[in-house]
């Protein structure tokens, strides 16, 4: 793709990047246990320049995978309800390296204040006990998906690419199989 065109693609879609992740207030989190068990859950989430911060409890599952296996698939889709075409929500997803953080360091410190910001003083209460940890999920590839036909590769630092799909769909036929859309 050329410089210009990519970075047409970059205005286009960067802001339509954050927009739609401002909205979401929670991350969906895919998770695998030491035994290689998946587990899907999600957290509440503030944005900061080194990644997304979650607070949660050692006792949930999610956590203690997180703290197992340092690698989460987390995804931010649209709210059914709002979704013109149920099979082609919009929809941001990420592979991401876990980093535990440790309380009483400045990045602690930051992302605690970047939920409070965002979800109130329930945070101060949770963050105050001992089996609540915050993690740091760092995003390292990604997909940002429109809707059919719409689908964009993004890096770490909300960079987009156009997503070239090799096979599009292709429709049924009933006496010979299928053929192409």
């Amino acid at each position: 793709m050329s410089q210009e065109k990519q970075e047409r693609l970059q205005n286009r879609l960067g802001p339509q990047i954050q927009e739609f992740r401002e909205t979401c207030q929670t991350l969906q989190l895919a998770t695998v246990d030491a035994d290689g068990k998946p587990n899907v859950s999600y957290a509440p989430f503030a944005l900061l320049e080194d990644g997304y911060y979650i607070l949660i409890s050692r006792i949930a599952r999610h956590a203690r995978n997180l703290l197992e296996n340092p690698q989460v698939s987390l995804m931010m889709i649209e709210d059914e309800a709002e979704s013109k075409a149920i099979f082609a929500r919009m929809r941001l997803t990420f592979e991401a390296d876990v980093v535990l953080v440790e309380r009483h360091t400045e990045r602690w410190q930051a992302g605690i204040e970047a939920l409070k910001v965002r979800f109130g003083e329930i945070v101060d209460g949770l963050s105050g006990l001992e089996d609540f940890n915050l993690f740091r999920l760092e995003p390292t590839q990604g997909l940002f998906v429109k809707g059919f036909g719409q689908a964009f590769q993004v890096s770490g630092d909300d960079l987009v690419d156009f997503v070239h799909l090799t096979e599009g769909h292709r429709r049924m036929n009933e006496d010979q199989g299928v053929k192409s859309a």
